[in-house]
């Protein structure tokens, strides 16, 4: 009597461990976070097929000066295909980069991971960066300095093409695997890259301009520090309180 309760013990607690369970997926990354990364691959091929030579150049200027004055003797690559198509590219991929980190961070994966919140990061970065090129064109023309602000302008763009390679790659990984750290190590890469970029075209363009170093300091806070600064801040606040304002 005493081996046939054992025997039933002993099975009992195989069968309760046996039972399946269901398996809890945090966050899932919808179809069109794919789309968006494939066209941008897709952008990048072409540009590399059909304007290799400028492709690489772009990729240079942010290493190499000459670079950007050769691009500028050459072709204007802000009116050009290709300087669109990185553009584009440029703000679908950040937009979707900022989209991970407040769905993350605020795990509210209905309200935020949707494509509606999406277009509207895609028109906030959009609207900065027009922004940005008008006050920087209309600069030039008003201090009749077109080459100095020119040359920022393509600094941007080729700055925008690196970017692109770098949110391409993180871009992948995130769909998979959307975790903090990598979001940390993606944003710290992009930052560290803008920053270059910003202090590079702040001793070209003084360079360029002849500007003294107080106009050229609040000219850049104004123009490249300040809306990087309220972009990070409004994502910070729609993160804690869900409220940008």
């Amino acid at each position: 009597m005493v081996e046939i309760t054992d025997f039933q013990l002993v099975t009992e607690n195989i069968a309760s461990t046996l039972e399946p369970s269901l398996r809890v997926v945090e966050y899932i990354s919808p179809s069109w976070n794919f789309i968006v990364v494939f066209m941008a691959m897709l952008f990048m091929v072409l540009n590399k097929q059909l304007y290799n030579m400028r492709f690489h150049m772009m990729l240079s200027v942010l290493t190499q000066s000459h670079d950007s004055e050769k691009i500028m003797r050459e072709w204007n690559p802000i009116v050009s295909l290709n300087g669109f198509t990185v553009f584009v590219s440029y703000i679908a991929l950040l937009a979707l980069i900022v989209q991970k980190i407040v769905v993350v961070y605020s795990g509210n994966t209905i309200l935020y991971n949707n494509f509606g919140f999406y277009l509207d990061i895609c028109t906030f970065i959009a609207m900065i960066c027009i922004f940005q090129y008008l006050v920087v064109s209309l600069y030039g023309w008003l201090f009749r300095i077109e080459a100095a602000t020119t040359h920022q302008e393509v600094t941007h763009l080729s700055t925008m093409t690196i970017l692109n390679i770098v949110m391409i790659i993180f871009g992948l990984i995130l769909i998979f695997y959307p975790t903090k750290l990598i979001l940390i190590i993606t944003v710290s890469i992009i930052l560290i890259i803008m920053a270059i970029r910003i202090i590079k075209t702040f001793f070209e363009f003084r360079m360029l301009s002849k500007m003294n170093l107080l106009n050229n300091f609040l000219y850049f806070c104004t123009l490249e520090i300040a809306p990087i600064s309220v972009a990070i801040t409004m994502v910070c606040r729609l993160v804690a309180s869900d409220c940008v304002l």
